[in-house]
């Protein structure tokens, strides 16, 4: 059975577990009975049982394995009771009853080996399979990116253009009425694409400065008052010294205003309210964002952020995008449902400010 069980994998044909079990415990017993007819525990080719046991360990999940070596080892022990059968001395018996506490205490050792490098043989997998998943969603940022670097390169040559059309325009006397407000939505887009160069020249020499978690925490309740006036975001109070400092560069804010973003969006359509607290803790600063979301399924939380996904509401680039810019800064985002609520904890660590001594006074 043993040999069938080999010949069926390299076939690439997997019987399920419970079939594969009964196939082993067939030859644990096959083999027990022809040792027991054949000498008993004074066979010295017991050791022939330990193939069901390594295959069961090798090929089976831990509890059927677990159930055939617990099989084997009670098969073999009651070859213990078949010795007088044969007629053997005392100190024959002694030596026999230590072979089979020798084969006890081999069959657990090799059973121990094989299930510890199964699971080191998971955790690599794993941690595979989490690199190549991360691997592909750098290639799409990198995407993401080059589009936006392009785009930007592309809008910078119309913008000037345009900005000496308004230039023109402001000559004429008297100056049109359409011209003030356009110079003023103009002067927007061009301000957004100065901080831009200035956030891939940041980037590009891995530049980072320390910003107060109190200023970060006002630019987050000033950004989405202007971008999601509609939508009410209850910022909770925290205690804080004024003194704790983020080590980032300056696309932190956007991916934390992201994340507020994309609650406030999910919680527009059910006219509900984004609650946003920050707490310290252990030498970090945590963040988190609730809002109701009854669409998202527990697969879709577990990928979201890992990789770019397709829904009704777009495909996760703002969460991928967020989520690659805090985990270099050394900080972790993660997605958990606590019954409607969709809570997104952003986790970061934080450094104290030096507090300057005063000079004494005489």
């Amino acid at each position: 059975m043993s040999f069938l069980l080999v010949w069926a994998y390299r076939r690439s044909m997997r019987p399920s577990p419970w079939l594969a079990a009964l196939l082993l415990i067939l030859d644990v017993l096959a083999f027990n009975s022809l040792i027991a007819v054949y000498g008993a525990a004074s066979n010295p080719f017991n050791a022939v049982l330990l193939i069901p046991v390594v295959m069961a360990f090798i090929l089976l999940p831990p509890v059927y394995a677990v159930f055939i070596l617990l099989v084997s080892v009670a098969a073999q022990t009651l070859q213990i009771w078949l010795l007088p059968v044969h007629h053997h001395d005392a100190e024959m018996v002694s030596h026999f009853y230590a072979m089979v506490l020798s084969f006890v205490i081999t069959s657990a050792v090799i059973a121990g080996v094989i299930f510890y490098f199964r699971y080191q043989l998971t955790q690599r997998e794993a941690s595979i399979q989490q690199l190549r998943e991360r691997q592909l969603r750098d290639e799409q940022l990198l995407a993401i990116g080059t589009a936006a670097a392009q785009l930007t390169h592309e809008v910078a040559t119309p913008a000037q253009s345009l900005r000496f059309l308004l230039e023109e325009a402001a000559e004429q006397k008297p100056n049109p009425d359409w011209l003030a407000p356009i110079v003023h939505e103009f002067s927007r887009i061009e301000t957004e694409l100065e901080n831009w160069r200035g956030v891939a020249d940041a980037i590009r020499e891995k530049r980072r400065s320390d910003y107060l978690i109190s200023e970060i925490w006002q630019t987050l309740q000033h950004v989405i008052s202007i971008t999601r006036p509609e939508v009410e975001v209850k910022w909770l109070p925290y205690a804080y010294t004024g003194h704790e400092l983020i080590e980032a560069d300056p696309t932190l804010a956007p991916a934390l205003s992201s994340i507020v973003t994309n609650a406030c969006d999910a919680a527009l359509e059910s006219n509900t309210p984004v609650t946003v607290s920050l707490t310290l803790a252990r030498g970090r600063v945590l963040m988190a964002v609730s809002n109701y979301n009854a669409s998202l399924n527990e697969a879709q939380l577990a990928a979201l952020g890992s990789r770019i996904i397709a829904s009704d509401s777009g495909f996760g680039v703002g969460a991928v995008v967020s989520n690659a810019t805090i985990e270099k800064f050394a900080g972790e985002v993660v997605w958990q449902r606590e019954g409607q609520q969709v809570v997104t904890q952003v986790s970061l660590p934080i450094k104290s400010l030096p507090i300057k001594s005063q000079p004494n006074q005489d």
